[in-house]
């Protein structure tokens, strides 16, 4: 009789229970980075917030998909994978425009749409390549740079807020560089750290530019702010 909880299912080589726990590290640890979303929202970022909630799903999708060995749910899962690569890249240029503390919201606007112009373009050009992954990041930290140098003011930023945020994300990285030989992360252990301390770093940096103290404890009790901290500059 086959003991099928044995048998090699998924090209990592690894059993169904294997496969179980690969997709609560590498899918489930998506949905840390909720509260972030949440904080995002109430803050009314509705560009941020729609893309973040396209990454979550597009994430979980592939990385779900990839740990039980499934070729196709509603799309292929290089298809998920292609997307989960675009919310990605376009988080991280948001990123970018939110540490420089725009305070035009029109500008901020635009950038971000023209990041995402810039992503989609490269993801299409060439979706496994990492110059096509980096390269947009790069292009929108440039120009983030460039206006910062410009208006010649420093972003006013949370320190409080920055400081945690930039202690987690230092861990993230770590991890991120240990994920990336995919085939000697068993099960996807690093990748899943990856996603787990980028939802906590997200928690803060998302607030460091608001006043209002959001925290592990009331950030979903917190109405949606009425202020705005755009001025129009």
């Amino acid at each position: 009789m086959i003991d099928i909880q044995n048998v090699v299912h998924s090209k990592y080589g690894y059993n169904q229970f294997e496969m179980f726990l690969m997709v609560l590290i590498t899918g489930i640890t998506n949905f840390v980075v909720i509260p972030a979303i949440i904080i995002i929202k109430k803050q009314r970022m509705d560009f941020q917030f729609y893309i973040s909630i396209f990454t979550l799903i597009t994430s979980f999708m592939y990385h779900t998909l990839e740990s039980v060995d499934c070729q196709y749910f509603i799309i292929e899962e290089s298809g998920w994978h292609r997307l989960d690569n675009i919310g990605s890249i376009a988080c991280f240029q948001m990123l970018f425009t939110q540490l420089s503390d725009l305070q035009n919201l029109h500008l901020e606007t635009m950038l971000n749409y023209f990041g995402l112009f810039v992503t989609f373009i490269a993801q299409a050009r060439s979706p496994w390549d990492l110059n096509y992954t980096v390269g947009p990041i790069i292009i929108q930290a440039c120009i983030c740079l460039y206006i910062i140098i410009k208006r010649r003011r420093l972003p006013k930023l949370n320190k409080q807020k920055m400081k945690k945020g930039l202690i987690i994300l230092l861990a993230a990285v770590v991890f991120f560089s240990l994920s990336q030989d995919e085939y000697k992360d068993y099960l996807r252990f690093y990748h899943g750290m990856w996603h787990t301390t980028v939802g906590l770093f997200s928690f803060y940096i998302w607030q460091s530019k608001c006043e209002v103290e959001f925290t592990w404890q009331n950030f979903y009790t917190i109405p949606t702010l009425k202020e705005s901290y755009y001025k129009e500059e």
